[in-house]
This record gives C-alpha cells, sequence and structure tokens, in this order.
C-alpha cells in the first residue's frame, strides 16, 4: 500500500533537489501529519538534509502577516473591556454568557471573510422587524417592539464597534485571534503585498473544507505561482454529487469553474474505493462496553495473523471510549501509540477544584456543611498532601481534621479548619478574599501539594495537578485587566479552561509504533492497513447538530454570508471517515444496537450509505455482516476481573453463606438483575463506605418515612391494642412535623445528620409531609371490617432442606415485614413503598407463578410477596412467635399486600384474579410444598457452576450500583 503523504513525499523529492528543500514550505492540517511526512521524507533520502519548512495554515497565516497568536483568555479580556468602553453599564458576570459565543462569531466571519458592516447592519432591528414582518405577513412590524426585544437589539447594534476596536487594539499589539490573520493575510495578497517570509515553493497538502479566506489566500498564490495544492480525493465520493464527503472537493477539481484550486491539474484524483480489493465487516453490539471487547481480540487476531508491523488504527467515533480501551490496550504496550489527549476533566484534579469552586461560592463563608468538609479531606488530591505531612511527622495526621466534626454537628467552622497548624495548605486553599485573592492562594496551595507527592509515585494526577496549577496561573496573570469578576463567574472560567488541557500519552521510543488509537480527526492525511471504527451510531459519527453561535441560522445560510452550519459539519466528518478507508485492506465497522433501555441512537447513516452504494460499485469488496455471540461456556477467560468462575472453593463459599445469611428478596431481585453485583454483596461482604451527603438520597428518604410509618404503628399496637380506628389519625396529621423530627433524630446515627429546614432537603420534608398526610386520610377508607395491627418490623426466617449435586444442606430464606395486621379472618403482610407500584408489577402472566418466580427477566415486587406469605405460614406451623399461638396454617388466609406511596389511590396492592397461588384452587399445603421447589430452583440457579458471576449488559441501571467503578462503568 502506497499512503498519501508516501506520494506526497515521492512528488516532493521529484520536484526538488536536496539543497532545494530548505527553500520550500509545506502547510498541512494538522502537527501529526507533519510529523509523518516528515518521516516519508527522511525515509526516501539517502543522505542528511536541511527540511523545508513545515507548518499547519494557521501557523502560516501568522507567519506571513507577521503576527502572534493571542491567548484565549487574554482575548475574552481584551474583548470585554472593548465592550465595556461601548457600553459602560455592561458587567463581566453578563458578558461571560455570551463573549466566548461573540468571539466564536468574529474569528468565523474572518476566516470567511465575510463584510462585517453587511452583516451586523443585517443583525439590526430594522432588518430583523422586516424580515419578522415578510415571514409572519404582518404589516404592523412595530407590535414586535417590546422592552426585551429593545435589550435584545442592543447587543447586535454594539458588535460591530466592538469588532472595530478589537481588531485595533490587537494590531497595535501585533496579535491576533485565527480567523483575523486568515483574513489580513487574504487582504494583503490582494493587494499584491508582500509575504513576511519568501519561499521557492509553497505546498498545501491534505486539506478538505477550506474557509473563504483559505481559498483565496491559496488561489492569490497559486495565480503568483508560488504554490502547488496535492490532495486526497477519490472518485467514489467526489463524482457523486449526492455524496457530502465530496461537496468540497467537487468544486476544487473542476477545472472548469472559477472555485477550481490547483496549479494545472489536479493531484491526487483516486479510485482506491472502486478497484481496491478489501474486506469490510460491520457488527452490532449490545452495549457500549463490547465494542472494547471486540476491539481487542480483533488487534490480537491480527497480530497473530499478520505480526505486528502492519498499521493497525482504532479510531474512536465517541471519545468517552478511551477510558475503557486504556483498560485492556496494554498487553499491546510495546507498538501501541495512543494519540489521543485524556482530558483533565476526568481526573481528581479537576473534581478538586470542582470541589474548592463549591466551597467559595457558598452564601456562608463562616462555616461549610460537615459532609464537604470530609469530601474535601477524603479527596484523593488532599489525601497525597496528608499522608506526606504524615510521614513527615510521623503520625497519621487524619486525627486531627477529624477531630474538628463531631457525630452530631452540621457545620464546621472556617476558622478552625484554617486554624489546623499540622495542615497548613488549609489556610490557602479556604482563604477568603476576592477572586483574584483566592486564585492565587489556591496556586500557592497546589505547590504545596505537589511537594508532598512523592516523586517516584510521580504520574497523571501529579500531572494534572501541573497543568491545573498553570491555568491558575495563566488566569491569575489576566484576570487584573478587568474590573471584579464574581467568584461564581471566576470559577466557571476556571473550570472551563482546564477541561480544555489535556494529559498526553507520551513513550520513551516513537519506532515500531503501529498501532495507533486515535479519534477520526487524528487520522487526517494518515493511512493505514488495518482500521477498526467503533460508536458508528448516530450522534457520535456523526455527531450532535449543536450549534453556539449569536447569528441565527437563517441568516448563517443565506448566500450572501454563506457560513457555516451543522450541514457542513457533517460534510466535513463525511470526508475524513470516507477518506479513512481508501487505502485499509480490512475495515472492521462497530456500533451499538439500540434498544428501549438506552440512550444509544441508531446505526450511523455512514454504514447505511455504504450498504447501499459501496457493493454494487467493487466487485473486489467483501462485504459482511456477521452475528456476534460471546459463548462464555467454550471460552475460558484467564484474566476477566468481571467474571467470576464457580470453582469448589466458590461453590463452598456460596453454600456456606446460603446457609448462614440466607436468601432475601432483595438479595433475589439483585441477582437476577447483576449477578456480579450478588456476589460483591452477599457473598464477599463488600459495602461501599458511607460518604456523608448535605442532601437526602432516595434511599434515606425511604427509611425516614418508613421509621414515621413504624413509630405511628408502634404507638397503636401500644395505646389502641392494634386497633386502627381507635387512633385519631386527624391529630397525627397535624403532628407530622412532630413526627418527622423525632424519626430523623433515630436514624441519623446510621444515616447521617442533615439541615431539614432550608434547601433541597426542606422540600423532601414536605414532600413526606403530602405522602403521609395523603395516606393516614385515605386509610380508613380502604377496609371495609376493622383492621388490627398484629406487629410491625417483624423479622421471619426458616431454613429449607435443598440439595446440590446429590448432597444436601439447609438454605435460610428471610425477609423483613413493615406491618402484619388482621382484616376479618384475613392476615394481611403489607410492605410499604416510596416508590411507585402498580398492580401490573404484581400480575402472573401466562405461564403461572412458577414460571414468574424463577424467570431471568424477574418481577421483583411479586417474588417479595410470594416469599412473606411463605415466611409467615412457615412461622405458623412452627409457632416461632407468640402472635400466631393457636393459629393453624393449614387453614390460615393470607394476603401479602403494597401500599406505594407514589399510588395511594390504588389502596393495598395485591396479586389479582385468582390471587398469590400457584394454581387454581390450590391448599396451603400445595403452595408450601411448590414454595420449596421454588427456593431449590433458586439454589440451583446460584450454584450453577456453567454460570459464572458476571456484570448486567443494562450498563445504565449500574449508575445507582455502589460496585460501578470496580466494574468500569460510571455513566
Amino acid at each position: 500500500m502506497k499512503t498519501f503523504l508516501r506520494k506526497t513525499a515521492e512528488h516532493l523529492w521529484a520536484q526538488h533537489s536536496i539543497e532545494e528543500m530548505q527553500e520550500i514550505a509545506v502547510v498541512m492540517p494538522s502537527q501529526r501529519g507533519v510529523l509523518y511526512l516528515k518521516k516519508e521524507l527522511a525515509y526516501l533520502s539517502d543522505r542528511a538534509f536541511l527540511a523545508p519548512d513545515f507548518m499547519t495554515i494557521e501557523e502560516f497565516a501568522l507567519k506571513m502577516t507577521d503576527s502572534t497568536l493571542i491567548d484565549p483568555i487574554e482575548l475574552l479580556f481584551e474583548a470585554y473591556n472593548c465592550f465595556k468602553e461601548v457600553d459602560p453599564l455592561v458587567d463581566f458576570d453578563r458578558f461571560m454568557g455570551w463573549g466566548q459565543m461573540m468571539l466564536k462569531d468574529f474569528d468565523t466571519l474572518d476566516m470567511y471573510l465575510v463584510e462585517p458592516y453587511q452583516i451586523f447592519s443585517f443583525l439590526s432591528e430594522v432588518k430583523s422587524l422586516e424580515r419578522w414582518g415578510a415571514e409572519y405577513g404582518e404589516q404592523d412590524t412595530g407590535k414586535y417592539i417590546t422592552q426585551h426585544t429593545q435589550a435584545y437589539f442592543k447587543l447586535y447594534d454594539h458588535l460591530l464597534e466592538v469588532y472595530g476596536r478589537l481588531q485595533a487594539r490587537l494590531k497595535d499589539r501585533r496579535l491576533a485571534y485565527r480567523g483575523m490573520a486568515y483574513r489580513d493575510l487574504a487582504a494583503r495578497l490582494a493587494s499584491n503585498g508582500t509575504l513576511a517570509k519568501q519561499y521557492k515553493k509553497i505546498y498545501f497538502v491534505g486539506f478538505n473544507a477550506l474557509s473563504k479566506g483559505e481559498e483565496e489566500i491559496i488561489r492569490f498564490l497559486l495565480k503568483q505561482d508560488l504554490a502547488e495544492t496535492l490532495w486526497d480525493a477519490d472518485e467514489y465520493y467526489v463524482k457523486n454529487s449526492f455524496h457530502r464527503a465530496g461537496n468540497w472537493l467537487r468544486n476544487y477539481s473542476n477545472a472548469g469553474s472559477n472555485t477550481f484550486l490547483a496549479k494545472a491539474e489536479f493531484n491526487w484524483m483516486e479510485q482506491h474505493f472502486a478497484t481496491d480489493a478489501k474486506e469490510v465487516e460491520v457488527l452490532g453490539v449490545a452495549n457500549p462496553s463490547a465494542q472494547v471487547f471486540v476491539a481487542m481480540e480483533l488487534i490480537r487476531t491480527w497480530q497473530e495473523q499478520h505480526g505486528a508491523e502492519e498499521q493497525v488504527a482504532l479510531v474512536l467515533g465517541d471519545e468517552s471510549l478511551l477510558d475503557q480501551v486504556l483498560l485492556f490496550v496494554g498487553e499491546f504496550k510495546e507498538r501501541l501509540n495512543i494519540t489521543m489527549g485524556y482530558s483533565l476533566k476526568k481526573t481528581p484534579a479537576f473534581s478538586f477544584v470542582t470541589l474548592l469552586s463549591e466551597i467559595h461560592k457558598r452564601a456562608d463563608q463562616t462555616r461549610i456543611p460537615v459532609a464537604m468538609f470530609k469530601h474535601l479531606m477524603q479527596h484523593a488530591i488532599m489525601q497525597y498532601y496528608i499522608d506526606g505531612r504524615s510521614k513527615g511527622a510521623s503520625k497519621n495526621l487524619n486525627r486531627d481534621w477529624q477531630a474538628l466534626a463531631g457525630p452530631t454537628d452540621l457545620y464546621v467552622s472556617i476558622e478552625a479548619i484554617r486554624g489546623l497548624k499540622t495542615l497548613p495548605v488549609l489556610a490557602d486553599l479556604l482563604q477568603s478574599g476576592s477572586f483574584p485573592v483566592i486564585l492565587k492562594q489556591t496556586s500557592v496551595a497546589f505547590e504545596q501539594i505537589l511537594k508532598e507527592m512523592p516523586r517516584q509515585d510521580w504520574g497523571a494526577d501529579a500531572q494534572a495537578m501541573t497543568q491545573a496549577r498553570r491555568a491558575l496561573d495563566n488566569l491569575s496573570d489576566v484576570i487584573e485587566q478587568v474590573d471584579e469578576v464574581s467568584i461564581k463567574i471566576g470559577f466557571k472560567l476556571l473550570l472551563n479552561l482546564i477541561q480544555q488541557q489535556k494529559l498526553t500519552f507520551e513513550v520513551a521510543e516513537q519506532k515500531n509504533r503501529t498501532l495507533h488509537v486515535m479519534g477520526l480527526l487524528e487520522t487526517r492525511t494518515l493511512d493505514f492497513d488495518r482500521v477498526i471504527v467503533l460508536s458508528l451510531n448516530e450522534g457520535s459519527l456523526p455527531g450532535t447538530r449543536k450549534r453556539e453561535s449569536l447569528i441565527p441560522l437563517d441568516i448563517a445560510q443565506m448566500n450572501t454570508f454563506d457560513l457555516p452550519t451543522f450541514t457542513q459539519a457533517d460534510a466535513v466528518t463525511s470526508y475524513h471517515f470516507h477518506r479513512l478507508l481508501q487505502r485499509p485492506k480490512q475495515i472492521e465497522l462497530i456500533y451499538v444496537q439500540p434498544s428501549e433501555k438506552s440512550s444509544v441512537k441508531e446505526m450511523s447513516r455512514f454504514i447505511k450509505q455504504l450498504r447501499l452504494d459501496w457493493v454494487k460499485q467493487n466487485p473486489a469488496l467483501m462485504w459482511t455482516e456477521p452475528h456476534v455471540r460471546f459463548d462464555l461456556v467454550d471460552q475460558v477467560p484467564t484474566h476477566d476481573m468481571h467474571r467470576i468462575e464457580k470453582t469448589d472453593a466458590v461453590i463452598d463459599l456460596l453454600k456456606a453463606k446460603l446457609e448462614s445469611r440466607g436468601l432475601s428478596p432483595s438479595a433475589m431481585a439483585q441477582f437476577a438483575n447483576c449477578s456480579l453485583q450478588y456476589y460483591y454483596s452477599y457473598v464477599l461482604d463488600l459495602r461501599k463506605e458511607k460518604q456523608n451527603e448535605d442532601e437526602l438520597g432516595a434511599d434515606i428518604f425511604g427509611t425516614w418515612v418508613h421509621k414515621v410509618l413504624e413509630n405511628v404503628d408502634k404507638t397503636i399496637l401500644d395505646s389502641h391494642h392494634g386497633w386502627v380506628d381507635q387512633a385519631d389519625a386527624e391529630a397525627r396529621i397535624a403532628e407530622l412535623d412532630v413526627l418527622l423530627d423525632q424519626a430523623m433524630e433515630q436514624i441519623q446515627l446510621r444515616e447521617g445528620v442533615f439541615e431539614m429546614e432550608k434547601g433541597f432537603n426542606y422540600v423532601l420534608k414536605e414532600v413526606a409531609k403530602t405522602l403521609l398526610s395523603s395516606y393516614y386520610h385515605l386509610e380508613p377508607q380502604w377496609n371495609s371490617a376493622r383492621v388490627q395491627l398484629l406487629g410491625t418490623e417483624l423479622d421471619l426466617s426458616t431454613m429449607v432442606p435443598v440439595t446440590h449435586e446429590g448432597l444436601g444442606f439447609s438454605v435460610k430464606i428471610k425477609g423483613r415485614v413493615d406491618r402484619l395486621d388482621r382484616v376479618g379472618g384475613v392476615y394481611r403482610i403489607i410492605d410499604y413503598k416510596t416508590g411507585k407500584v402498580e398492580t401490573k408489577d404484581l400480575t402472573i402472566g401466562g405461564p403461572g407463578l412458577m414460571s414468574e418466580l424463577v424467570s431471568e427477566d424477574l418481577k421483583g415486587k411479586l417474588l417479595q410477596l410470594w416469599l412473606y406469605k411463605f415466611l409467615l405460614a412457615q412461622a405458623v406451623e412452627q409457632q416461632s412467635n407468640p402472635l400466631f399461638a393457636g393459629l393453624d396454617w393449614k387453614t390460615l388466609s393470607i394476603e401479602p399486600g403494597i401500599i406505594s406511596f407514589r399510588n395511594l389511590g390504588a389502596g393495598v396492592l395485591t396479586v389479582p384474579k385468582l390471587g398469590l397461588w400457584f394454581s387454581e384452587g390450590q391448599n396451603m399445603e400445595g403452595f408450601m410444598a411448590d414454595s420449596r421447589q421454588v427456593v431449590q430452583a433458586w439454589v440451583d440457579k446460584i450454584l450453577d457452576r456453567t454460570k459464572s458471576f458476571e456484570k448486567t449488559t443494562d450498563v445504565e441501571s449500574c449508575q445507582f450500583c455502589d460496585f460501578k467503578v470496580i466494574c468500569h462503568r460510571e455513566i
């Protein structure tokens, strides 16, 4: 395979002698292409030579106009100062909302050589009202003039003057932003001006979608015989007038039009799509993670079959997949080249600055919540510092800060935190004052933290902290140029700066790097032997249609201006994708199959287009779409940390756990949802360390409401022998504030201390009052007979004999009943649910109750009611509680039910139609016998050696799991 860059290198050597090489310039879309073209030139030379002047087109424009690129943050502040001169009433906080968008528009207007006066006057009030009147058929456009529209147009009225002032400021300092340099160079060439540096020839290599400014620059240089263009195009998409990938190249290659952009002939138009023999495989997988496993297996197979010398590209359509790729790609480290940067947004440094911003943005600067304080001190970055200081002090300094917060404290004093002499960095981190002061002290604090990080462990976290500190210092240097910046806006700007930074993956030796992990944009001008493209779904390739501009879409699309929109962005992506497929001999296109449970969009239109058209045009193309199957029985993994095989030792442990800890409704539901989660939680007894939070979570809210219900039910039991109608429901409703406060005090030792009188917790308290009030109003209407409470929070358990592989043992079955009562002759087991439950959740399907209870698609609420009925009948049979004295389990009428606080209108929800029985007309003896079969079936499932413990395929359900970090399922 002759690559585009090899062909370019051969052309350059054919045109120039070795002495002339230093007299030419090569302009390319990216520095990565420059690196590989240099290698090709060196490969074709038999001796050392002075290389051409390589640069990107942005660098070229700056160099030819003798300008320096202004830092984006400095540019933002310069623009603000210009706006302040035009409108003295504007403040930086307001300006931040649209200032960056305005600068982006200025850049675009300059790149496309749009006349500023023309477009800004078109955005004025008069012109806009004329357009609106024409569009909506209004004669009286004055009706649109309101206070809000006047404020809206005032911004546009200022833009032209701000644009002019900003240009003048930057020119005085010989600074420029990208578009400004393009416009300046195009104007200079149009007036026959000279370039800042002269070259014998300037080559523009591998471009596609050029802006009007770039086109004019190249066209002027071509006319002066100073330039030559080298294109990487294919007839497949250029000759097809409907194919978006060729939108620009179709014009550039048309020698009979004024859009032609070549010296004499168009170099080069290839026919790789129509003639080259290729193998193309399209794979659809169940979830994003599966793509990574498929890609690793493909790379492994290719390496075994073809060796490690071939150039292979793993292209991530969704760059967030990089986290998962990094977990597995290490086995190819000797040939690995990761060209993508790792966003600082995913590092502890970013989350640390985010946490600091939340602390500094608090209205009350004298104290912070205990939960926030603990979050700060337990953060990975702070722990680096504390560990380093602890070694120096020869004691654990964590005890010092822990002593500041007692078990019942809601807040910690800022002054007390700053006063910790053993941890002086806290005084700098929590420095009060203006935002510039906070910036400087935070930078000082970062320096202290970096000094404590052990040099031998200096890694990604330290590098991220270093880059974050550099962003702090850069912002600090320029922020003095503007008036007071609020802490809120200042931190927003800082976080925006930091998240734009990327960690680079550096290797000691660049030679023999043949496996490239990259984004689509990074593939420009590069070619590979084999290619894998992941995430070929709408929304990833091509990306989402997102446009941020102060210029309305209808104006941007007018022929007068012809500014780029998402349509052009789709076409650019289409070119990069199709160019990538021109030369590889083997291509794997992988997408995620959409499902009801995921937010993944449909297969990319790129695949559909290729499937429909490419196969017809190339007889040498082998197109296949195999079905992917992961066979867990035949394949024996050797090092998969997310799959636990059931060895003899694991089986023995499982049997011991089933006998001692047993099975509960929650354990069984967890096993059905994710067997690996069950293994971590119920077999290994892993628990996530409890984090103190400011706001109540859904779990604590449910515990809180349950505690109120338990307290009220106990009062009825103690004071009225359980007769519900003897208790005053109205008085209870009037005392709900007291009842809720009492319940919160009872659970706070276990769940943490929460401030309930403000913020979101106050809203939740009002929600709890509303739910409980509605319940106590409606409950008397649900029963025609009197209701007598018999017990609350009853623990029921029993041992059920089972067998496994011919050996008998007993499994413990257990459950906690929220409420046991009697209505007439019916014993009811009531379970309170603060979430929503509906009748469909308790409906038994056609195959019957037995099938429902062992189904893969388990109805957890139905399972719970069955288990409660079984446990109560067993408890009565065994007479394990004085409550059941004299009762005959064989004739006992048991009806389990659920009270859903999000569906109180349904009353007590029970199993509809035939009730909770395995067959019509069944008696209790038959029910108990069938129930024991269900228990045996569950034991068989859990102990099945052929089915390992593994993580669920439903990725979205992992977001609430304690073990999502272990499984790398953070979403």
